[in-house]
């Protein structure tokens, strides 16, 4: 059994002036996690930033979505993993990767910004059936970025259209277990003093906020033989903060691999230096960043971490 542990969290905002507010959260700080690892994962990457290496047809878009296969033993269990940012291009590289949108068992959803959940309704319309959709409760929140001006990028839809379309909505701060072994992060603690999170705006209780993305959450596999494998989408809540919240809600300390966006992008030299020197320690086999990582960043990561760290691209097979 898992015993609820109350936290208080504090955040700091920008609402003409500054300010304090203080919320109280009830929730389980880890699943009910067996240490049951899963046969093995496959990765096929659907929609990334970068030009296929594999098959030219493939669109590539600023955004991010992952097909995972996970052999849970019996059965395999098919999720998506973002979306893209839009149902065009999603749907044409599922026709070309053979991705039947029928045969998926889940979607998860990383956070609010429209790159990874814009094709999120155009994606529930080829299911045929209602189908989980988990996220934090705050990817409805209004997500803004001023970039050179205020723009809006959250999700392109509402929840009512989502719904609609077959959305049944699993809203989670806290990890949720998917299957023995496989875990998403929750709301992921934020330890790391270089892991900041600058830029982003929105509005809470009618006040116009910063916005810490506190719905960036992760997905979390236990790999037999191997370890974990971490899969992020943008990791706004810092990738180093992120994989020590996949050992500390699994118990578990080697990482196999880590997968996805690190958002180093607009980072400064000394948080990208800390960032490649953490993963160093962690000691990866695989790391494929990518989407928001920033060419600046992902190059100092491979001069560190070596051949083990590829750059991301539509298209990617990733066997775990």
């Amino acid at each position: 059994m898992i015993s609820p542990i109350r936290k208080n969290l504090m955040f700091s905002g920008l609402c003409q002036g500054s300010f304090q507010w203080q919320r109280t959260v009830t929730f389980k700080l880890r699943p009910a996690y067996r240490n049951i690892m899963i046969k093995g994962l496959k990765i096929r990457v659907v929609v990334e930033d970068s030009d296929s290496q594999v098959d030219a047809r493939l669109w590539s878009q600023h955004g991010l979505s992952f097909f995972l296969e996970v052999d849970i033993g019996p059965e395999k269990m098919r999720i998506l993993m973002d979306t893209g940012a839009s149902p065009e291009v999603t749907l044409h590289n599922f026709a070309l990767l053979e991705i039947d949108p029928a045969d998926l068992h889940m979607i998860i959803l990383s956070h609010g910004h429209y790159d990874h959940t814009g094709g999120l309704v155009g994606v529930l319309r080829n299911v045929h059936r209602r189908i989980p959709v988990l996220a934090h409760p705050q990817i409805f929140s209004p997500k803004l970025k001023i970039s050179p001006f205020l723009k809006y990028i959250g999700l392109p839809f509402s929840r009512a259209e989502a719904e609609a379309a077959g959305a049944v909505f699993l809203p989670s701060r806290s990890p949720a277990l998917l299957a023995e072994g496989l875990t998403t992060t929750g709301e992921v603690k934020r330890d790391e003093p270089l892991e900041t999170v600058e830029g982003f705006w929105t509005i809470r209780e009618d006040q116009y906020c910063l916005d810490s993305i506190l719905d960036d959450q992760s997905l979390v596999a236990h790999v037999e033989g191997k370890g974990l494998v971490v899969i992020s989408g943008c990791a706004h809540a810092g990738i180093i903060n992120t994989v020590r919240q996949a050992q500390r809600i699994t118990s578990a300390k080697e990482i196999y691999a880590i997968i996805g966006g690190f958002h180093l992008y607009s980072a400064s030299p000394e948080r990208v230096e800390a960032t490649a020197k953490s993963l160093q320690r962690f000691d990866p086999k695989v790391v494929r960043p990518g989407h928001c990582t920033g060419q600046r960043a992902i190059s100092r990561l491979q001069e560190v971490l070596g051949d083990r760290c590829q750059l991301l691209a539509c298209g990617d097979a990733i066997d775990l």
